[in-house]
């Protein structure tokens, strides 16, 4: 009897602790939430506060804040990158950015479903780019497991809102992905018995019942740690961090925008970034041409996950317009996806938002603008000069962009 006291005080003693430190968390990041300036925080890029989290993602919600998802476009590569305008007290929303290299629709998915309710009826923003789909199986184990989220992935799969098809699927595809993680082990074997009805898979989920409940309560309580140490960093609210200010001069920045673009360019061909042409894009151009000449881009797995994507976004309410990113015409003429393909492209993305009843604004007709993109996919000076316009008339003058 005492040797098994001697195994059952310390369980018992550690399930006190993190129930304590569960407790004080919350009451400490509920505190933080309400007494710091989160602005910085809307618009850090490649934050797993906000790409791997659900609490913060929740609170911005909360508040009204436009929830815009994406990839490496949301890096702040140029002046007018959109936190510039929404957050600077210059609209009455504010945006906060999810997103960074190898974040494809499957996890912006499983961010979006992790938010349950909170999305509801709420301003989501999702970027499309062509290039995701050029790769007939998607997003790759590899780049999905670098992006994965243990605490989004078991908020997912705890949201009311989304129907049981919705989570088979999920997990099915999880399974996949995180084959070969050492790291997320236990989600893959989570995913791999949740639609085990079997016998013996039954009887593995009860008696992994009380682990797998272990370990989602340690993901979330390591969520809220790495919070707490976050939101201690940022400065306090102050009256002049939320006063009111000029409404933004969209003709000033039109003329700003095209002196950077200029500046940065230079005379390099199809006025991309200097930088970006001389050491990313030159040296390679031979071993570019008809790179893609047997690619189709609306068979590609990544167009499987965008319209789960948008599944998800229906299920849960969201409020989203789907932004559909234009290319360079003439990269990927080069690299074997013509004009025609292209079009057959947007049109298939913008109608699959239509027919769910989603918002689009469809850059197609950019591709050829001189400065909207800085390099063969990523917006640019103009580029983000004009979304981010857009988005602003959309939401704080009402207009719709849907063609």
């Amino acid at each position: 009897m005492k040797k098994l006291l001697y195994f059952i005080i310390p369980i018992i003693i550690g399930v006190l602790f993190a129930f304590g430190l569960d407790k004080l968390l919350d009451n400490a990041n509920n505190k933080l939430m309400q007494e710091k300036n989160l602005v910085p925080l809307m618009g850090q890029y490649a934050s797993d506060i906000k790409d791997k989290g659900v609490i913060i993602n929740k609170e911005f919600l909360s508040q009204d804040a436009i929830m815009m998802l994406g990839s490496s476009e949301l890096r702040h590569a140029t002046k007018q990158h959109p936190t510039r305008y929404f957050n600077t007290n210059r609209s009455k929303d504010k945006v906060f950015t999810i997103g960074r290299p190898l974040t494809e629709e499957l996890q912006d998915a499983i961010t979006l479903g992790s938010t349950g309710s909170s999305v509801k009826d709420k301003k989501v923003v999702l970027l499309v780019s062509l290039q995701w789909f050029v790769h007939k199986d998607g997003i790759s184990p590899k780049d999905f497991q670098s992006r994965f989220s243990p605490v989004q992935f078991y908020a997912f799969l705890n949201n009311p809102n989304i129907s049981k098809e919705s989570k088979i699927e999920l997990v099915n595809r999880v399974s996949e992905l995180l084959k070969g993680s050492d790291e997320y082990k236990s989600e893959r074997l989570y995913a791999m018995l949740y639609n085990n009805d079997s016998f013996i898979g039954k009887a593995e989920k009860i008696a992994l019942w009380p682990y797998f409940k272990l370990r989602e309560k340690e993901v979330i309580l390591k969520e809220k740690g790495l919070l707490y140490n976050r939101l201690k960093k940022l400065i306090d609210k102050t009256k002049k961090s939320e006063k009111l200010k000029k409404p933004i001069d969209w003709e000033a920045e039109e003329k700003l925008a095209l002196k950077d673009a200029k500046k940065r360019v230079g005379d390099t061909p199809h006025k991309y970034d200097k930088k970006y042409y001389n050491k990313t894009l030159k040296p390679n151009l031979e071993k570019l041409k008809d790179k893609y000449a047997n690619v189709n881009l609306l068979e590609s797995k990544e167009m499987d996950d965008y319209k789960y994507f948008l599944k998800i976004a229906k299920e849960n309410k969201a409020d989203l317009t789907v932004v559909i990113m234009p290319v360079s015409p003439w990269y990927y003429d080069y690299t074997g996806i013509d004009k025609n393909e292209r079009i057959e492209f947007y049109d298939t993305i913008g109608n699959l938002a239509k027919k769910d009843g989603f918002k689009v604004m469809d850059l197609r007709d950019k591709e050829d603008e001189d400065y909207y993109l800085r390099d063969v996919m990523h917006l640019g000076t103009r580029g983000w000069l004009d979304v981010s316009k857009k988005l602003y008339e959309q939401y704080d003058e009402g207009k719709v962009f849907n063609k």
